[in-house]
């Protein structure tokens, strides 16, 4: 399965918008963007896609709907061994799953499309979710947390990696390579070491634990540097091989032979071409005499034929002249039967015709009185319906002005409250000055004289007092200056709220308000009795009143009572008779009309083939013309004809020439197209070699600086030593040792059969980051626990970060890899993976990346665009549209 393109709608950031990647390559595929962009919203959306029904409504699918709402939409578009085919799926709303071909045809939809794409994963909704798919911040192979989701989780991944390595090692017996097994060993060990100490030794941890100790440490390390040797002779080797290649490549009198036989092939191709033309040229010949040839022995044929043509057209014109004559006679007496027979039926349609027409205007009438009671009843029931239609016209014209609501009217009441409630604060805030005068002199201010009833100050007031001076006073008021402020605030409020009720104020607006009430409930009540009166319209009354009027007036005559006081049930049953008389009339007129037709049929063919006869006749006459000159023609042509055959013969000799040992024009075409792609291919090798050169040269000079053939001659001999010392205590720990090393046998030949697949994958590309170290997985979980370098075993619990992570990923690749070997070919998707490694590792993953790119699909999604820039691959771009 590769991914091509995937298109995500109303998904999260993405809201009420479109984001489609397309153009994903075989290999290596990055997506490579700032924070926040919706890499992850990607991510999960594909994931969701896969793994979540389209019916769900639980949290992971909720948790793709953009703030704004709506039915978020995942489309994919896959190829497979079958072809490439476009997944799609909407959530929530009006939910979809659909299953689509190259072509736009619909494959699979609903619950058929989730079982096509079950099958596809291979592993239902456990599929490779977690063991190839990395997510955003998780470091190990699986989720930690200890909820029932991921629980489930973890139980679903172990059963795909059981069911993956069963698939690609077979079935094998777990005792030998579990923890009962560990169990055995370690109450192996334990007799061990108590032997030891009791017999060899008086207390433990003695020489022969040490020695034993040093030896398997020796002999690991030895082990690995065997390895890198073997793998430097390797290296050396290849580059001896790709230098071969390369000068062979390299030759120029090769590459000039190659050139030679290319221009030679070109000279034979246009030569064959050359050859190919003359041939057709010479077959168009041999068909142009083949015609001539033909076409002279066509007219001999004809003019023999037109010669016999001559005889019989004679005795057909005498034939046809006796026929005519006899079928003119019969003609004329059936004429005549069809006269008499045609005034019988005219006869009894007269008839018919009467009695219909007595019928018709009795019934008539009868419809025509009850019309007439109908037609008053409707006319009432009209002018009642006008009436109410009026009423509620003038009640709507009244109502349209009023734009008073409850809301409107609250609104303004609210704010005329706030308006008086804010005017008494400030009027009571104001100072009073009460004047009492005993004299003719009054106090002015502004120059005005103030009266006995005072004044109220709202700021500074100049007072000026006769025959004293000038009194400035001050309230103070400054403090509290906001309330002026506010109360404008409520005035222009108010007045907003008065002016979108429509009313000048709030009395008026309740008014208005009151009056839309009782228009309302008088235009309900008009539109209830217009409905009653009128329930398809005044318009549908009127057509019925009209139809009633046409009915009451449709019958002729001041007086249709009479004509409906008629028998109608009498004058059915003479209409019935007469219609049967007119019926047999018909009959008996159609058999004198059908066999006075067919004759006048076989008088008029009689005398189109008396015509026929004479036309040929004379078409033959003057076609043939003298019979002397005609047989004169006949010799002439016959002498001609001999000539024409000997020029044929001479054509179909030339093509024969031609064709004989004619050059193969498609295999001369073949040869040019295949020397061409000779030249071509030594291109192309020539430049993979010359790459693959480079990345040999570098692989050994890195092994070359570390020394490790001086360092693998001092280990053996350390090695030798250790082993000295630890044979002198083999006869007092024989009999455990031989059980030890059975068991261990036993263990490592199972977990060599069962986890060596994945082990076999998971080395080369743990030698890119660590050479010489190696993983140890667990039986039990089938995940690494320890990382084995520099004779240390180490826990994946206390390795760093980075280090865990890049375990995890390099882990994912190798069961991608089993998985593409099972059949089952899924791409890798990491979502911002490696963050937390260093500059020099981060590289090496991105090595390990290409190696396993090579036959696997890789998508990354990442933030970190300076880090990833040295990674490669193809760049992926996303398109961001409206819907």
């Amino acid at each position: 399965m590769k991914i091509r393109a995937l298109e995500l709608t109303n998904l999260r950031r993405f809201g009420a918008k479109r984001a489609r990647i397309e153009g994903i390559g075989d290999g290596v595929s990055v997506l490579s963007q700032p924070n926040e962009f919706g890499k992850s919203t990607f991510f999960d959306g594909l994931h969701a896609l896969f793994f979540q029904p389209h019916r769900s409504s639980r949290a992971p699918v909720k948790a793709l709907q953009p703030h704004s709402g709506g039915a978020p939409e995942v489309a994919v578009e896959l190829d497979l061994p079958e072809g490439r085919f476009r997944l799609e799926k909407r959530w929530l709303s009006r939910p979809t799953a659909r299953v689509l071909d190259a072509a736009g045809r619909l494959i699979a939809q609903e619950d058929e499309a989730e079982a096509w794409i079950d099958r596809l994963t291979g592993q239902g909704l456990a599929g490779p979710s977690g063991l190839l798919w990395v997510r955003q911040g998780l470091l190990g192979m699986e989720p930690e947390g200890a909820g029932a989701a991921d629980k489930s989780d973890r139980e679903k991944a172990l059963t795909a990696r059981r069911d993956l390595l069963s698939s690609v090692a077979g079935e094998i017996e777990m005792m030998t390579g579990g923890r009962r097994m560990d169990q055995v060993l370690a109450r192996v060990n334990e007799a061990l070491a108590k032997l030891a100490t009791n017999t060899l030794r008086p207390r433990s941890g003695g020489e022969w634990a040490r020695a034993t100790d040093e030896a398997e440490a020796l002999a690991q390390d030895r082990a690995g540097l065997e390895i890198k040797v073997a793998r430097l002779s390797s290296e050396l080797a290849n580059r001896a091989a790709i230098t071969r290649d390369l000068i062979r490549l390299a030759d120029p009198d090769q590459a000039a032979r190659d050139q030679a036989a290319f221009d030679q092939a070109g000279q034979a191709l246009r030569a064959a071409e050359t050859h190919a033309e003359q041939a057709r040229k010479a077959e168009s010949d041999l068909r142009l005499a083949q015609l001539t040839a033909g076409q002279g022995a066509e007219t001999i044929r004809r003019l023999e034929d037109l010669k016999l043509r001559l005889g019989q057209a004679i005795a057909a014109q005498a034939k046809t002249s006796e026929e005519l004559a006899r079928t003119e006679a019969l003609t004329s007496e059936a004429a005549a039967l069809d006269t008499t027979a045609a005034r019988e039926q005219a006869a009894a349609a007269g008839a018919v015709q009467a009695l219909a027409a007595r019928l018709d205007l009795a019934q008539r009438a009868g419809l025509a009185l009850a019309a007439r009671d109908r037609m008053a009843g409707l006319a009432a029931r009209l002018e009642r319906a006008d009436r109410q239609r009026a009423a509620l016209d003038d009640h709507l014209a009244a109502r349209s002005p009023l734009k008073v609501t409850r809301d409107l009217l609250d609104l303004a009441e609210k704010a005329q409250g706030e308006r008086d409630r804010l005017a008494l604060q400030d009027e009571a805030r104001l100072v009073a000055v009460t004047l009492t005068y005993s004299g003719a002199a009054r106090v002015t201010a502004a120059g005005q004289p103030i009266g006995a009833e005072g004044l109220k100050l709202r700021g500074s007031t100049a007072l000026n007092l006769p025959g004293i001076g000038r009194m400035v006073i001050d309230p103070g008021l400054v403090a509290a200056g906001d309330i002026g402020a506010k109360l404008q605030q409520a005035q222009d409020r108010l007045a907003t709220a008065l002016m979108a009720c429509g009313a000048a104020d709030l009395a008026a607006a309740r008014h208005a308000f009151a009056e839309t009430g009782r228009l309302d409930a008088a235009i309900s009540q008009a539109r209830a009795l217009l409905a009653e009166l009128a329930p398809e319209g005044t318009d549908a009354l009127r057509t019925a009143l009209a139809v009633a009027r046409s009915e009451a007036g449709d019958l002729p005559g001041a007086a249709p009572e009479a004509a409906a006081a008629e028998d109608i049930a009498g004058l059915q049953n003479q209409l019935r008779s007469a219609r049967e008389t007119e019926e047999r009339a018909q009959v008996h007129r159609r058999e004198a009309e059908a066999r006075h037709a067919r004759l006048r049929e076989a008088r008029a063919a009689s005398r189109a083939a008396e015509l026929a006869a004479r036309q040929v006749l004379d078409a033959v006459r003057a076609e043939a013309g003298d019979p002397v000159d005609l047989a004169a023609r006949l010799l002439h042509l016959a002498q001609v004809q001999t000539g024409l055959a000997g020029a044929e013969t001479q054509a179909a000799g030339t093509l024969a020439r031609l064709t004989t040992n004619a050059p193969d024009l498609e295999t001369a075409r073949a040869a040019v197209t295949r020397l061409a792609s000779v030249i071509e291919g030594r291109r192309r090798d020539r430049a993979r070699l010359e790459s693959d050169l480079a990345g040999v040269s570098g692989s050994i000079g890195a092994l070359a600086d570390e020394g490790i053939e001086e360092a693998l001659g001092d280990l053996r001999g350390r090695e030798a030593t250790a082993l000295a010392r630890a044979a002198r205590y083999e006869r007092e720990v024989k009999a455990l040792a031989r059980l030890r090393t059975a068991l261990e046998a036993a263990r490592r030949e199972a977990r060599e059969a069962y986890l060596g697949p994945v082990l076999r994958e998971l080395d080369p590309l743990l030698s890119i980051l660590h050479p010489g170290a190696s993983l140890r997985i667990d039986d039990t979980s089938l995940l690494p626990v320890a990382l084995m370098r520099d004779g240390q075993d180490e826990e994946i619990e206390i390795l760093s970060g980075g280090t865990r992570e890049q375990l995890a990923v390099l882990t994912r690749l190798a069961f991608a890899r089993l998985f593409a070997q099972s059949g089952r070919s899924v791409p890798v998707i990491l979502d911002d993976a490696l963050v937390h490694s260093d500059d020099d590792r981060i590289e090496a993953m991105f090595t390990a990346l290409h190696r396993v790119a090579q036959d696997q699909q890789i998508i990354v999604l990442t933030c970190r665009q300076r880090a990833f820039a040295s990674l490669g691959g193809e760049r992926l771009h996303a398109q961001i549209s409206s819907v």
